[in-house]
């Protein structure tokens, strides 16, 4: 896909989420081609010489299961915005918790999206020494045939110290930070390995990591 920095501004946007790091659009282009674009709160991030240094190593990772990063723009006012691939079945949290207990999620299904993640997060630590930070349902998109796809990895690279510590803070509200967390004030790969055995046992039990799991013989994490 090839679009420039003028089609981005001119596509027709619709909001598909907001969070801490700021509001995600799908945009749709004027050829009909759709992606998503999150713009980051303006005093949340670093100078631009820093932004530009982070986001062009985020920008050269690719992984089948890590959502790549398209594009970027800084805007003459301060504007920073991210593109990505667009993927339509959008958040896990989503599929998960948005249909009826009745609806049933077959088991190929839920493996293959544990071991799309879990080779994704893989392939970050081990390929390219990056630390996710705030992994959680929300941000793990799937795509037409339900393969996982791990995004927001190495936000917190482009962000102010502060914004880190108030997702630290929303991950652990949510049920997704390790405890160690709480103290270290820093992710790293085990912290990032906890969050992603929650998501697996959120996976397995269609239960939000806060949700009281009644009748479910698994240990409250």
């Amino acid at each position: 896909m090839v679009f420039t920095a003028d089609d981005l501004l001119c596509a027709t946007a619709e909001i598909m989420g907001k969070s801490t790091y700021g509001t995600v659009y799908k945009a749709t282009l004027e050829d009909g081609s759709q992606v998503a674009v999150k713009r980051l709160r303006e005093k949340i991030t670093k100078s631009q010489r820093e932004f530009e240094t982070e986001v062009n190593i985020l920008g050269k990772i690719r992984h089948p299961n890590l959502l790549a990063l398209r594009a970027y723009y800084l805007g003459p006012k301060g504007e920073k915005l991210l593109a990505y691939d667009y993927m339509p079945k959008r958040r896990l949290a989503t599929f998960l918790h948005s249909r009826g207990p009745d609806t049933p999620i077959d088991w190929p299904t839920r493996m293959r999206i544990a071991q799309g993640m879990t080779r994704g997060l893989f392939y970050l630590h081990n390929n390219e020494n990056i630390i996710h930070g705030n992994l959680t349902s929300s941000n793990v998109l799937l795509d037409e045939h339900t393969n996982a796809k791990i995004a927001d990895y190495g936000l917190w690279r482009l962000m102010i110290a502060a914004a880190n510590a108030n997702v630290i803070a929303t991950a652990g509200a949510l049920g997704y930070r390790s405890p160690e967390l709480s103290k270290l004030k820093k992710a790293n790969t085990k912290t990032d390995v906890y969050s992603l055995g929650v998501i697996i046992l959120e996976l397995l039990t269609r239960k939000s990591p806060g949700a009281a799991m009644n009748g479910v013989d698994l240990p409250q994490l």
